[in-house]
């Protein structure tokens, strides 16, 4: 980022960003809204693409949606577009075993991400997992977030699970680094000749006049980088705070600098589903409500599973992609999170929220604190074993 850029940019704006160096400006961004609006323009970039198409994603079911979008990425291929797919092994699990050899015979170039061999067994590569969801078209748009390609993600009225969830859309320079990330992964595990040079990645025009950067952990190195710049981001906020996880079970520094901000007047409100899909996480989740609720930090349930992972401080501040504020997050898994400065995209993501906080139930500390003794003894065993779910 520029001088010029920087000092454009007020010091109320930069005081969110932990290395404001790395922004990258004069970006458009969009929030997509769960899959019924993700998945319409995911599919419409991928068969207006005429170059190539970049995708890594953690579930990639073979249901109808997973259809959908493998019949698209099979017309790129068949058209003459150069289409990688980087999927992951343990993600996408329950897909038959000819879903991605259909794909690779229509000429997608599609490889697992750490598949696990039972002749050669390998625990670390079964815990190491690629979490990111990303797809990038010709170079020139990006998406990431927490939406995966499964039916879960389609609106109830169509059959879908009706998780709720969100995306955001890139166009202009921010793009290169999106599609850098993935390549990076891509390069480390596909064979030589299918690897792509990441000089050959152009940068796109200026679009938009959003600053952003886009955080990335990696294998080895950066593995902190998206927990301390969510961070950085709390304890500078002034006026309010809205945390969206579906997984919260973070570590007890991440709970002190939100029960901090509360502490200090800053609106704090959390919105996590009142059932995830995984019951140990949820009584996890619940161990920390203890910490938070006596502070001053509002926590909504939704009926609904509410895989957002969102973070938005103040007016202008939010983060937002596949990061959970759990340990194999911040540990394990590799994830990809864009943290922009827009208050317009701001307020959008804060109506989101609020909405969902609205349609859920507010958990008061004078009813939490009577639940049952062997119900905080399981809380609290769930949290002490965080680390190994």
């Amino acid at each position: 980022m520029t001088n010029s850029a920087l000092t454009g940019l007020s010091a109320q704006a930069l005081r969110y960003i932990e290395e404001p160096g790395g922004l990258l400006c004069n970006n458009s961004v969009r929030l997509l809204r769960n899959g019924r609006q993700a998945f319409p323009a995911w599919l419409a970039a991928i068969d207006a693409a005429q170059t190539r198409v970049s995708m890594e994603m953690y579930i990639f079911n073979d249901d109808d949606t997973g259809k959908r979008f493998a019949d698209a990425l099979c017309r790129a291929a068949r058209r003459g577009v150069e289409v990688r797919l980087l999927y992951d092994s343990v993600g996408c699990r329950h897909a038959a075993a000819g879903f991605f050899g259909t794909m690779r015979q229509a000429g997608v170039l599609a490889i697992p991400y750490h598949p696990y061999r039972l002749w050669r067994p390998r625990f670390w590569t079964l815990l190491r997992r690629n979490h990111r969801k990303t797809l990038v078209c010709d170079g020139q748009v990006a998406f990431t977030g927490g939406i995966n390609i499964a039916d879960s993600w389609r609106p109830d009225s169509e059959g879908g699970g009706g998780w709720h969830d969100a995306a955001i859309e890139v166009r202009g320079p921010a793009v290169t680094s999106i599609e850098a990330v993935f390549l990076r992964t891509w390069n480390w595990r596909a064979k030589r000749r299918l690897r792509f040079k990441l000089s050959r990645l152009g940068r796109p025009a200026p679009v938009g006049h959003v600053p952003l950067s886009v955080i990335a952990n990696r294998e080895v190195v950066d593995r902190f980088s998206i927990r301390r710049a969510a961070l950085h981001a709390i304890r500078a906020s002034l006026s309010r705070i809205y945390l969206a996880s579906p997984y919260f079970v973070p570590d007890a520094g991440f709970l002190r600098s939100l029960a901090n901000a509360a502490t200090r007047g800053v609106d704090v409100r959390l919105l996590v589903p009142k059932h995830s899909d995984t019951q140990t996480v949820d009584l996890a989740s619940r161990a920390t409500y203890g910490r938070l609720l006596p502070a001053g930090v509002r926590i909504f349930q939704h009926h609904s599973v509410v895989h957002t992972k969102a973070l938005l401080v103040d007016d202008e501040f939010v983060s937002l992609g596949s990061y959970n504020l759990d340990h194999r997050s911040l540990v394990y898994n590799l994830e990809m999170v864009v943290n922009a400065l827009d208050q317009k995209y701001n307020e959008e993501v804060a109506d989101m929220l609020l909405a969902d906080m609205g349609a859920g139930a507010e958990i008061r500390w004078e009813t939490f604190r009577k639940r049952s003794l062997l119900e905080r003894l399981l809380e609290r065993l769930a949290y002490a074993f965080r680390h190994w779910f």
